[in-house]
């Protein structure tokens, strides 16, 4: 089973993926490239590593709604977190897939808004990230208060705090590296311990009552109407709230199906339950004073059980917040790795490494957010040293009011994803119910209550500064608007990136194919160049070596017509000379016409096994009135029963050329040897050696190409056209065999060409 659970699965398209047509490439690949292995209690492991940040507990005890804040919590869950859970759940019945918004975007309004909408859910990570790391620093600080009082200043300055967060973020970093099945198996035992430390807060609040204590905060109700308060409250509970879609960004990598029918139904409760418990903890034990610090829950457990229970939990959520930090890299690196499936993003994010995890994307992410965090605690305090940890706590505020709203405007996207895909596909839905998880009317009612409540997180994080004594109001919509907008554009060129690198692929494409061509042109005017210069040594040695013999004819035949006490015998003799001649022109044109239909014939080739002894005595034997004639010697060297592959005809015509050229151009009255041996033990060399002038070494290179005569040749006595050792070479070649020659160039020290040829089966060993 175990195996069973770490495969990857192929593709298996939905109801409504099918009538959506063709796919995205990320939601076929990416449940085929990465393993399944996550199980319902993993996404809910996600889901509480994502949503519940019970330091948030402390913040909203800065609003000063007292009581009120257990309203703005239920309210906050029911008309956002809810909202957001059932919309989600049932977009992920539609569609599936990794990388969630981004792919459910894409398919409902197009890829434009896709990438947009994924830009909106993927930058806020990084920033929580940023903020995840920060409350790390934030409760080391608090476990040292705990300890050694307030009077503390360790990590006070914010190059110190700096230092802190990038040794956290590399830290995360390299564990998100490592297979996700350990990871997850270690993040739910800390995930248990985590809960164990929140009620560990909310017991503190229900002892320091039953041992006698009043309430820090007066248990009266407060106010609950619309007013500055309450929308700044109720702005800062939707930020805590952001973040049930996240864990679906790895739904693809789900075991089962439903795996996320767990979190997604319950998720929601255990969150109001987690933050409620965590509020009661705080608002029953802590002053008023001290409750809006980030630390005040590790305060009230002092204040009740004693400091080393503070330091336990503190310690439990120095550790838990590593692994938040983990897995929000972990999660949001799937968007940057299905747009890089998709070509949107540059392919390499979209590697993975022999764990089965995306590391370009984690590590690129990491990078990120570690540069965020130089400029905000070590380059923004260096340019303005007078403002120090002021300025560090102003741009960390604007950083999570930033990540708020654009959050929220991802999740409007996310609202509105819903309404356009059922009324799209109403008719198959009408057909087919058990695709939804509510009526049509709740699903739409849920969309309407979400966006409005996204548009309100919206609105209260730009009504007013959430501190006042670091930046005015006016200031902090000016700089929160500004910092919106530029970061919105960023994602909306990051969107046009695909159009515009597609847009330089065809424009390189089209320069690469010119290039193609001007090279192609480059080939082709080369080669008509070398075929005008082969037509002129055509032209030149065809016309000389053509002359040659015709002018014999000619002159014979006019001496035969001119001479009338012409002998018999001298009439035989010239007639014999001009058939001669006839005979030479014959030679020439053969090699001609062998040249030209060379190509062609060589795929033609019959090889069998062809005793060489015999092959060479056949042609020696043509020779034999010339060889007697000019009184010359032709001897064979080898064994008797040597065989070779090859072709019968084109041998013999190979032999016939050599043998021809050995005896044209070496002087009468001088030896041929002719040699054959076994080579390599299973080819067969034959040399031919004369004793004529030889052949230049400058020219042996060049002996074998078209029309090639050696300069003496042409204006010598022998005649020929320059193509019978390139037809020789063809043949050989043809027959998987070689030909080279060997020769000093000295004259009377001859040539020697050799040739090899596979050896025939009943050669000798």
């Amino acid at each position: 089973m175990e195996s069973k659970d770490m495969s990857v699965g192929m593709y298996t398209p939905t109801v409504l993926q099918n009538a959506l047509g063709h796919p995205l490439h990320s939601e076929q690949r990416a449940g085929e490239v990465l393993p399944r292995v996550l199980s319902p209690l993993d996404m809910l492991a996600l889901f509480i590593a994502i949503v519940i940040f019970i330091p948030n507990s402390s913040v909203v005890q800065a609003q000063g709604a007292g009581t009120a804040t257990y309203f703005y919590w239920v309210l906050g869950t029911v008309t956002f977190l809810l909202p957001g859970a059932i919309v989600s759940e049932q977009l992920n019945r539609f569609l599936p897939v990794d990388g969630s918004i981004y792919v459910w975007t894409h398919r409902a309004l197009g890829p434009l808004w896709g990438f947009l909408a994924g830009f909106c859910a993927w930058f806020p990570g990084l920033l929580g990230m940023l903020a995840a790391s920060a409350t790390i620093v934030t409760l080391m600080h608090g476990i040292a208060v705990q300890i050694q009082g307030s009077g503390l200043n360790w990590l006070a300055t914010p190059w110190q705090q700096g230092v802190a967060v990038l040794v956290v973020l590399s830290l995360s970093g390299w564990l998100a590296r490592f297979p996700l099945t350990m990871l997850m198996k270690w993040a739910k035992n800390i995930i248990t311990f985590y809960c164990a430390a929140i009620l560990v807060v909310g017991l503190a609040g229900l002892v320091w009552l039953l041992t006698g204590h009043a309430p820090q905060v007066s248990p009266t109700m407060s106010s609950t109407g619309i007013g500055q308060q309450a929308i700044g409250l109720y702005g800062v509970i939707i930020l805590s709230l952001l973040g049930v879609e996240v864990p679906l960004n790895m739904a693809a990598e789900a075991r089962q199906p439903h795996a996320a029918k767990l979190f997604l139904r319950w998720g929601p409760l255990m969150a109001l339950v987690a933050y409620l418990v965590g509020t009661f903890g705080v608002m029953m034990v802590v002053p008023q004073s001290a409750a809006s610090l980030p630390y005040s829950t590790l305060t009230a457990v002092t204040l009740v059980f004693g400091m080393p229970a503070a330091v336990v939990v503190g310690f439990i959520f120095l550790v838990f917040f590593l692994f938040v930090i983990m897995l929000y890299n972990m999660s949001f690196a799937r968007i940057l790795f299905v747009a890089a499936l998709d070509y949107r993003l540059p392919s390499q994010l979209a590697r993975i490494n022999r764990h089965g995890a995306p590391s370009w994307a984690t590590n690129t992410q990491t990078v990120i957010v570690m540069l965020i965090t130089l400029l905000i605690y070590i380059v923004g305090p260096l340019l303005y040293p007078g403002d120090g940890a002021a300025l560090s706590a102003r741009n960390y505020n604007v950083v999570q009011a930033i990540t708020t709203i654009i959050w929220c405007i991802s999740m409007v996207i996310l609202f509105l994803d819903l309404p356009i895909l059922l009324i799209r596909f109403r008719r198959l839905l009408a057909r087919s119910v058990s695709q939804l998880i509510a009526p049509p009317w709740v699903l739409h009612l849920c969309c309407f209550v979400g966006g409005v409540a996204s548009l309100m997180g919206i609105w209260t994080t730009l009504s007013a500064s959430w501190d006042s004594s670091l930046i005015s109001d006016e200031q902090w919509r000016m700089t929160i608007g500004v910092s919106t907008i530029v970061f919105l554009i960023l994602g909306m060129i990051a969107a046009a990136y695909p159009r515009l690198l597609s847009n330089i692929e065809e424009q390189t494409a089209v320069a690469r194919e010119n290039a193609r061509l001007y090279r192609e042109l480059q080939v082709a005017y080369t080669r008509l160049s070398e075929l005008d210069q082969l037509k002129d040594a055509f032209l030149t040695t065809t016309s000389h070596e053509l002359r040659t013999p015709l002018t014999i004819v000619q002159g014979y035949l006019e001496l035969l017509k001119i001479m009338e006490d012409v002998s018999a015998e001298e009439q035989r003799e010239f007639l014999t000379k001009a058939c001669r001649a006839c005979d030479e022109l014959v030679v020439l044109l053969a090699n001609i016409m062998d040249a030209s239909r060379i190509q062609l014939d060589t795929a033609a080739l019959h090889l069998t096994s062809i005793p060489l002894k015999e092959a060479v005595l056949s042609i020696v034997d043509l020779f034999e009135p010339l060889i007697k004639q000019e009184q010359r010697t032709i001897m064979f060297n080898g064994e008797s029963d040597i065989c070779v592959r090859a072709d019968e005809t084109s041998l013999k015509q190979v032999l016939h050329n050599l043998l021809s050229n050995a005896l044209r151009y070496s002087p009468a009255q001088t030896s041929i040897q002719i040699t054959a041996a076994i080579e390599d033990g299973d080819m067969v060399r034959l040399s031919i050696s004369d004793q004529g002038d030889g052949i230049p070494l400058e020219k042996q290179s060049i002996i074998f190409e078209k029309f090639v005569r050696l300069e003496r040749d042409t204006h010598g006595e022998v005649r020929g056209t320059g193509l019978g050792l390139f037809i020789t070479r063809q043949l050989v070649e043809a027959m998987c065999g070689t030909i080279r020659v060997v020769s000093s160039g000295i004259k009377n020290e001859g040539a020697t060409f050799s040739l090899t040829l596979p050896l025939g089966k009943d050669g000798s060993q």
